[in-house]
Formats: structure tokens, sequence, C-alpha cells
């Protein structure tokens, strides 16, 4: 007993009995809590959006590749696709087991405590491995050991929330997590992008990467409370694990098309960052530089345009409903992504890329508060864990459809009509998760 007492009265390193109530969280603690997310942002925007597509376009050359009679064109956006194709597999299959895993450990630290902080080492590694890349496959083969640590970590983190959030909080959390993944993606675009790659710091730039990493976790591993299990699960591990992949359709038939609706909203924006680079600098003529500027400058204020509402949002859900606020996300993500088809320069795209921030924002804000809601709690971790399957399907679809269309419709960089034809097949992502949000009844499931 006197164990327990000390361990739920440390400083540093706290723990909570399983059973314990939810008690309020200040503002401090909910920054602290969400922390995380500014991390996470951070890296995986600019990553994805500027410093793959440059290290790509540096270590491969078009080429046709001859299937009988049909002759393929392959370029930059089918090699970025292929990378992060295989990225989001190991996402896909990984998140979900460690999340599982965590909500049955029985660590004397915590069940979540343990894997973030795994994962976190592992990001450090092999983030930092990337500076120093010279070919396509090395760089393929670091970024999966990446996107294991980085789903190690995540799994357990994602959990966080339903753990220590009372229920009558639950859509402020939401709005702070929105926001700190938004600040993230702030931050790293106009730090990474605009600053350091257009003055060719690019290795410099990747190395911020672990750096934020490393403080992030610092302050979530030491400073966020995690729930300590002491009653053994009543089911085997292995059995856990297998069920991580699965979500029982039938009881929690709200989940399910939240989750299906959640797939293709994030289609959209995963499209659009990930060859948003590759469209500027292949369209304009710009170089890396210019074209790093420009597509962070467009990224940074899309996502400036999502922060302002982030918060606004996520209070607006409590009073109107979390299932408007997503319909309302989808119809403005449609009308954006749809203008942007006929944008004809860079302040136009410039323009039309804010509806589809505020989009995001939007989504964003509420989609946490949402699953939630709809999640049995004292499986968190493995639901939670299942939504990243949403989460990394999106780019496991959406890139190597688009990348291959684009690199097809320009024939070798001879034209850029392929980033339209992008534009518009990512509103039809848009209007299919309006019409897969409809079954979705806004109900609480304890």
């Amino acid at each position: 007993m006197t164990t327990a007492i000390e361990a739920t009265e440390r400083r540093f390193l706290k723990t909570l009995h399983e059973t314990a109530v939810r008690q309020h969280i200040s503002w401090r603690g909910l920054l602290v809590l969400s922390g995380f997310w500014f991390a996470i942002a951070y890296v995986m925007q600019p990553l994805g959006g500027n410093i793959i597509p440059l290290l790509v376009a540096r270590f491969t050359d078009p080429m046709t590749v001859h299937l009988g009679p049909l002759a393929i064109p392959v370029d930059v956006n089918t090699y970025v696709s292929l990378l992060d194709t295989i990225g989001a597999a190991f996402a896909i299959v990984w998140q979900p087991a460690i999340g599982a895993i965590s909500d049955n450990a029985r660590f004397s630290l915590g069940r979540r405590r343990p894997f973030i902080a795994i994962g976190v080492v592992g990001d450090i590694i092999f983030l930092t491995l990337i500076a120093f890349v010279t070919s396509y496959w090395a760089l393929l083969l670091v970024y999966v050991f990446f996107q294991m640590a980085s789903n190690t970590a995540q799994g357990p983190y994602q959990g966080m929330l339903p753990d220590q959030v009372p229920a009558n909080q639950r859509g402020e959390a939401s709005g702070y997590y929105g926001l700190m993944n938004m600040l993230g993606t702030i931050v790293g675009f106009l730090v990474v992008g605009a600053l350091l790659i257009p003055t060719h710091h690019v290795r410099l730039a990747i190395l911020t990467l672990p750096l934020v990493v490393a403080i992030a976790g610092v302050l979530v591993i030491f400073g966020v409370p995690d729930r300590r299990r002491t009653s053994a699960s009543s089911q085997p591990l292995a059995r856990s694990v297998f069920l991580s992949f699965a979500i029982d359709t039938k009881r929690y038939r709200d989940f399910a098309w939240l989750m299906v609706s959640r797939l293709f909203f994030l289609m959209a924006p995963v499209g659009i960052s990930t060859y948003a680079f590759n469209f500027i600098r292949y369209t304009f003529h710009y170089s890396e530089g210019k074209a790093s500027l420009y597509a962070s400058a467009l990224q940074a204020i899309v996502v400036i345009f999502a922060a302002i509402l982030c918060m606004t949002a996520g209070f607006l859900a409590e009073r109107y409903g979390k299932k408007r606020l997503i319909a309302a996300a989808c119809i403005i993500g449609a009308v954006g992504s749809s203008l942007l088809i006929f944008a004809p320069s860079l302040p136009w795209i410039l323009g039309f890329g804010l509806i589809v921030g505020i989009s995001l924002g939007i989504f964003l804000s509420v989609d946490w508060a949402f699953m939630t809601d709809l999640i049995p709690k004292a499986e968190a971790g493995r639901y939670m864990g299942v939504s990243n399957i949403a989460t990394a399907s999106a780019g496991l679809i959406a890139r190597p459809i688009l990348g291959p269309i684009i690199d097809a419709f320009n024939n070798n960089r001879t034209s850029a009509v392929g980033y339209r034809v992008m534009f518009g097949i990512v509103t039809g992502f848009f209007l299919i998760a309006l019409l897969t949000l409809r079954p979705v009844r806004e109900i609480k499931v304890e």
C-alpha cells in the first residue's frame, strides 16, 4: 500500500490507479497532455510535405516502365507514393497492436509511459539517420524504421486522452489536441520549409526534428500522469493483439462508420500536402529553395486559419453537435479543393488553400472528441489505435492512387495537368466523407 501511495504522490513519473476518478484538468495540464501532438505535427508535416519530396527528387530520375503494350511514366510522385505507402503500412499494423498491449500492461511506471519512451528514443535515432542517407533505398529503409518507432509512441499516447480527461472536458481537450497539432505544423513548415531548406540547410532542417521530439517526449513522459494497471487482463495478450485490428461493428456501428468517413476526409489533405511541393515546383518551374518556401507558405497559411478555428469549433461542437461540424468541414473542403482545380496563379492557390484550411481546422477540433464519445473506455488504447488505421490508411490509399495518376498525366514532366486532376479526385474524397458520415449517430458509449 505504501508503494502505491508513493507512486501516486511523485511529482514526476506520477501514476494513478486504473480505477481512480478522472479529475478536472487545468489549461496548463491540457497543454502538457497535448504537447506531444506538437512534436508529431512538427515532424510529420514538413517531413512528408518538404523533406521527403526534396530528397526523393535528388535520389531519382524520370523513367518509363514498359508492361507489355503499356508505357507507364514513373517520376518523383510515384517514388514518393511508394515510400509513404510502405511507411503507412507499418503504421497500420504496428500502432493498434501497441495500443492494445499498453491497455493491458502492468508496469509500475504506468501502462502507456514505457512504450512512449521507447518510441521517442527510436524517433530520435532514425530521424537523425534520415539527415545522412545518400540513396532512395537507404531513405526508404530508415523511414520504415522511423514509422515503427513513431507508432510505438503514438498508439499508447493516443490512449492517454480517454485515460485522463473526464467526459465533460473531452470537447475542450480535443480542441487543445487540434490546436497543438496546428501549431506544430505551422512552426514546422516555417522553420524547416521556409527558413532552413531555402538557405540550403537541409541537413540542419532534418536534425531539428529529433530535437523537438526529444523535448516534447520528456514533457509527456515526466509531466503527464499515467494510469497503473494492477488487475490482470481477462484475455491472453496474443488475443488482445489480434483483436487490436478489429472492432465490434455491430455494437460500435457508429464508431465504424465514423472511421470510414474519417478515412476519406483525411485522404484529401494527405493528397494535397504530399504533392504540394512538387505541384508548386514543377508547375511554376521553381528551384528547390523557392518551391520549399512557397509550399511551406501555402501549408502554413492553411494551418494558421485552421488553428484560428480550432478552439472555437471545439466549443461550438458542444453546443451544436460534433456531427454537424464534421459535415460542414466536408462541404467546405470540397469547395476549396474544387476551386484549386482552376487556380491560375500562386496567389489564387493560397486563397483557395485557406478554404481547405478552414475545413481542416473544424475537422481536427472535434474529431478526437467525437471518437472518444463512441469508444468503450476500458479499451481506449486499442480503439484509439484502431482509429489510426483510418489515419494511416488515408496515406496508404491516397498516395498510391494520386502519385501515379499525376505522373501519368504529366507525362515525364512535359505537362503539369496531373496536379489539377489530383485536386478533382481530392474533391471526391471530401464528398464521400460527407456521405459516409450520414449513418453516424451522435451518442455516447460507455
